[in-house]
């Protein structure tokens, strides 16, 4: 299980390191996350401690190489795999866009409706969300076939679920308690 506070930990020594290209390294992260996840095997090797650290880090080395990176995130994520916490890449990445985002002053916000929401609703929110936030809103719309009308809005760890699902089913409780 990952433990969301090491991590934070981690994408935080990050920061430290690339406080001034902080945007720059969020995105060569997000690039080396889904090289990882088009290439499972890639992921294996770098995770698995079936493979000696010296097939890790020849194979780490190839990879750096056709990426052209250099120091400091080589060595951070080099650092990882030499940690055990590869594994825990996703979650690091997660936390670090999100200190960059904050750093920048964004948030992002995932918002899932029934059907599919038009233009100008999407704008609508978005703005009222901006507003409300005080921040620039990194919006991911979604359709959530599971919802019958409403919408659940999340923003970092708050969900705002305004479903009819879930009305209906406060309602049920209202009900059995003024029955019970």
């Amino acid at each position: 299980m990952i433990n969301q506070s090491i991590a934070r930990r981690y994408a935080l020594a990050l920061m430290e390191l690339v406080e001034t290209e902080a945007g720059f390294i969020a995105g060569r992260l997000t690039e080396f996350q889904g090289l990882l996840k088009e290439n499972p095997i890639l992921k294996e090797v770098l995770i698995s401690p079936a493979f000696r650290m010296d097939e890790r880090k020849a194979v780490f080395d190839r990879i750096l190489l056709r990426l052209e990176w250099g120091p400091p995130l080589d060595r951070f994520l080099w650092y990882l795999v030499q940690q055990g916490r590869m594994a825990w890449l996703d979650a690091v990445v997660k936390s670090f866009i999100a200190m960059v985002d904050d750093k920048e002053g964004r948030i992002r916000v995932e918002v899932a409706t029934a059907q599919a929401l038009p233009d100008l609703a999407v704008a609508g929110l978005k703005r009222a969300l901006a507003e409300g936030l005080k921040k620039e809103i990194i919006m991911k719309p979604q359709v959530d076939a599971q919802l019958l009308a409403g919408v659940k809005v999340k923003v970092g760890d708050l969900v705002v679920d305004g479903s009819l699902q879930t009305q209906l089913n406060n309602l049920e409780d209202v009900l059995k308690h003024r029955q019970g």
